[in-house]
């Protein structure tokens, strides 16, 4: 995928920096380019932007916290750089001003011992894999002002368990998640719109997901783990991905295995049975489907279309239906109906029908 080769070029910055102090000589073109093109402040070492404002180029100190001024010799500071304080494993903590709005890739890239850092309002992007590495963060806030969360971001984050993106958030990159082990919970933008490849890969212990109706397109394998046997990649085990009817997110769980909830519920009682959840087992190769309760009610009928006719298979006078195992590979038409004064109501059939497909 794009995001691998990305982090194989990222990882690349630890060795060129090491957790060293950076020495007056050319490192990186990129960072730094001559003796005369940037200056020292302490343990920062940094340059003037062509706007007048101040980029911090290196740490170069050994201090557990770290506090990056707002301002150095009166001159704002606006950007953290590229691989800023990669590879420093002795970073515990580090506070940003509000006057930063860029945090270049890398910028944080193996710092293992990190364990929390909040992301002033200011801060408007994030470099790809900033945080890759950092095995023991725990506590992330992230700017309400963020559009995206870009390819690799949060990589090996082992120990993050619980994030919230703002709603600012639009687009989620490439493998942005990959191997957080320890994430159990994770609530989207609601503004969210696109998810990458492989966002959630081998987040193993995520039980439920959320993914709101903004959302029009999902990369392969956003939900699932890579089995090195196999050299598949499977579902998350267990994983429970909550979406709406008939939206991007709903086609998308139905085609991928994972179990899943349809949380679009318009009141409690309706004219006519209307699908409210629809939950599948990828195990036992079962559904389950919820509907609204019709007011007079004697009996739901759960039919099939088969050979181009609906044929009730299952009568309930309950609100939910779980059906026997069935077999891999099969779509079925459903239709839920009621019988009111001993008459069955088939006169929306068009809107009650819906689609299970077994996997």
């Amino acid at each position: 995928m794009n995001y691998k080769k990305i982090v194989a070029g990222l990882l690349a910055l630890t060795f060129a920096f090491g957790g060293a102090a950076l020495p007056n000589t050319v490192v990186n073109s990129s960072v730094v380019a001559s003796a005369s093109s940037y200056d020292t402040y302490g343990d920062f070492i940094y340059t003037k932007l062509e706007n007048g404002t101040v980029e911090i180029l290196r740490y170069r100190g050994s201090d557990e916290m770290v506090k990056i001024p707002s301002k150095i010799n009166g001159v704002v500071v606006t950007r953290i750089n590229d691989g800023t304080f990669c590879g420093f494993e002795c970073l515990k903590n580090v506070v940003l001003p509000d006057t930063v709005t860029s945090i270049g890739s890398a910028a944080f890239q193996s710092c293992y011992n990190l364990e929390k850092i909040e992301i002033p309002d200011s801060v408007t992007s994030i470099g790809q894999a900033a945080f890759i590495g950092c095995f023991n963060l725990e506590s992330v806030t992230l700017s309400k002002n963020l559009s995206t969360i870009e390819t690799a971001t949060f990589v090996d984050c082992k120990s993050l368990e619980s994030i919230t993106l703002p709603d600012s958030v639009k687009e989620l990159g490439d493998g942005v998640f990959v191997r957080c082990e320890s994430l159990t919970d994770i609530k989207l933008s609601k503004n969210l719109e696109s998810i990458g490849k492989e966002v959630f890969k081998n987040c193993s212990n995520l039980k439920s997901v959320t993914i709101p109706s903004s959302v029009t397109e999902i990369g392969e394998n956003a939900f699932s783990s890579y089995d090195s046997e196999t050299e598949k990649f499977i579902p998350i085990n267990d994983l429970v991905v909550k979406c709406y009817k008939d939206s991007a997110a709903h086609k998308y769980v139905l085609k991928s295995g994972n179990r899943f909830k349809v949380i679009d519920a318009n009141g409690s009682k309706t004219k006519y049975p209307v699908l409210i959840k629809q939950e599948y087992n990828a195990i036992y190769r079962q559904f389950r489907v919820t509907w609204t309760e019709v007011e007079g009610a004697e009996e739901y009928g759960i039919a099939v279309k088969l050979a181009g006719k609906w044929r009730i298979q299952a009568r309930t006078n309950k609100t939910t239906f779980t059906s026997p195992k069935l077999s891999s590979g099969q779509s079925y038409q459903l239709l839920i109906c009621a019988k009111v004064n001993g008459k069955w109501d088939t006169s929306n059939i068009t809107k009650m029908a819906f689609n299970v497909i077994i996997q």
